[in-house]
């Protein structure tokens, strides 16, 4: 019995002196570096040349240390933590705007509707020149979201320089909270379908689906399916994708779970409240935009077979953050987790903790893992959620996105405003060819080059021909090839005048309508929208997707 106890003894004392050994190891690893920085910056700010400013220095060493493990876990300053409380609450005080940067000027691009901004009369496309006095001229913007930002009933005194005015005009402006809606429009789509879009996961929005939809149901009871357009929301709250999963879902329902390297990071979350609707035929929309929170929601909606999942494989976030309180007003974002939905799958694309030559490794095909949802139809961890009906997205031309990027699209809609004091409604107003052609002499003598995606090929078949030693024996075919290639801007504008003037009506239906007009307009337009719709007025073939045949 001595010689068994013995040698069980031996063992258990040799595990607990490897644990210990490798505690005190790690232990010894961080207090040496931690050493070595102190001592590093140190004698840094001793004999550096120049004046060191030690905050944006140390800021700079601490950025580029979490950046080597994932771009979620971040430094949260004290200059930055109001921009963060607007991440996770959707609240700020300020005006209530859009503002971007155009050369060397502040430009606003769409006061938010019933605020501070848009009641007092500043328009998209107003230039702000002075902020209480000061020329913000050179300024960023976020040096002038700073000025324009304070507490609610603070007065923030503007200069705005307006398209075609003969002066300035002063504005004197009383910021207020501003808390922006999650859902910038709900309402009915067809005499039978609902449409709901939400833009992001903050503080509340599970309430705001559930009383959009519950007025949906109210003032159309005939209404016997929705659709909860999640494209573009880049996720946000997890309690909230629980709370938006629980209208559908019965109480108790485990809707996902969290598994990190600390106990307190393993948890299973549940819905806590009886479904509002359980047999509701549902249509979730989903894109390569759709991450985290978004495609928690659509990950369980498709594991549970609640509903049809529409549109194109969604981002691939399946990591959960915490934010720590640090010292001095700080805090830290880290990565605590990875989340799982009720298959058994985390969607997460990218794995951080392989590098290969300084990039993270993405999951690919030949890693995927099959799953199954609860009527036994085959899903797979590809990186994302793979939709059920996929629809592919008309992607936009060459010549359209440098006319977006170039602002000749936003400065046109500023000028037309100018000459329409109103127009028809989103849903009918259409760009007619007048107005086209007014923008086609508009964008006389201005810059908007660009090459298409065969001038892009061509460049890299020469660069491969140049290195493989093949060019100077094929320069007259190149040269042929490169004259039949050769983009024409005007013919461009021609070929592509259909979908140029969609995007010229649609940022022109914005001055008037704001973000809700946006979505009217565009839904005319939307192949995932008539593809839900279509899905869920066929109840034959909405129950033949979900039960896997």
């Amino acid at each position: 019995m001595k010689n068994l106890i013995s040698k069980l003894f031996i063992p258990i004392i040799l595990f607990v002196g490897l644990m210990f050994t490798s505690s005190t190891n790690s232990d010894f690893e961080i207090s040496k570096n931690l050493d070595i920085f102190a001592t590093l910056y140190r004698e840094l700010n001793q004999n550096y040349v120049d004046e060191l400013q030690p905050g944006e220095l140390m800021k700079t060493a601490i950025d580029e240390m979490l950046k080597s493990l994932d771009p979620y876990t971040v430094y949260i300053s004290e200059a930055d933590i109001e921009d963060f409380r607007f991440m996770t609450t959707g609240q700020y005080g300020g005006i209530g705007s859009l503002i971007q940067q155009q050369s060397d000027f502040i430009v606003i691009t769409e006061p938010y509707e019933g605020f501070p901004a848009q009641t007092n009369g500043l328009r998209a496309g107003d230039i702000i020149v002075e902020i209480n006095g000061k020329p913000v001229s050179g300024k960023t913007v976020s040096e002038v979201s700073d000025l324009l930002k304070g507490q609610p009933g603070s007065m923030v005194e503007l200069v705005i320089k307006r398209p075609a005015a003969d002066k300035n005009i002063n504005f004197s402006i009383e910021r207020k909270e501003i808390k922006v809606s999650d859902i910038p429009w709900s309402g009915m789509v067809d005499p039978k379908v609902g449409y709901i879009k939400l833009n992001s996961f903050t503080m509340n929005s599970g309430n705001e689906v559930k009383n959009a939809f519950d007025k949906l149901k109210s003032e159309s009871p005939n209404m016997d399916g929705i659709i909860l357009d999640l494209r573009g929301n880049g996720g946000g709250l997890l309690s909230e994708a629980v709370n938006i999963a629980n209208i559908f879902v019965d109480k108790g329902t485990t809707v996902v779970l969290t598994k990190g390297k600390l106990s307190d990071s393993n948890k299973t979350y549940k819905t806590l409240n009886n479904a509002v609707d359980k047999s509701i035929r549902l249509v979730v929309l989903i894109n390569g935009y759709s991450a985290s929170a978004s495609e928690i929601v659509a990950g369980f909606i498709q594991d549970v077979d609640r509903g049809v999942i529409v549109g194109e494989k969604s981002y691939g976030k399946g990591l959960v953050q915490n934010v720590i309180p640090l010292s001095y007003n700080t805090s830290l974002k880290v990565t605590v987790a990875k989340y799982y939905i009720p298959s058994g799958r985390c969607i997460q694309a990218i794995d951080y903790s392989k590098k290969v030559n300084g990039k993270a490794v993405h999951y690919n095909d030949s890693t995927k893992q099959r799953f199954t949802t609860k009527n036994g139809r085959v899903v797979y961890d590809a990186g994302g959620i793979l939709p059920d009906v996929k629809v592919v997205a008309d992607s936009l031309s060459d010549i359209t996105i440098s006319l977006l990027l170039k602002n000749h699209i936003f400065n046109f809609a500023t000028e037309y405003v100018l000459k329409h004091p109103k127009i028809a409604s989103p849903e009918t107003f259409e760009l007619s060819d007048a107005d086209y052609n007014e923008f086609i002499a508009y964008l006389d003598g201005k810059e908007y080059g660009y090459k298409t995606a065969s001038e892009r090929k061509l460049e890299e078949l020469i660069s491969s021909m140049k290195d493989d030693k093949y060019y100077d024996i094929s320069l007259d075919e190149i040269n042929k090839l490169q004259a039949k290639i050769s983009h024409n801007k005007q013919q461009d504008l021609q070929l592509f005048r259909e979908e140029i003037k969609q995007v010229l009506a649609n940022e022109i239906v914005s001055r008037y309508y704001y973000q809700k007009g946006r979505i009217l307009y565009n839904m005319k337009y939307d192949k995932d929208v008539k593809k839900a719709v279509e899905i869920l007025i066929d109840q034959q073939e909405y129950k033949r997707i979900l039960s896997g045949e």
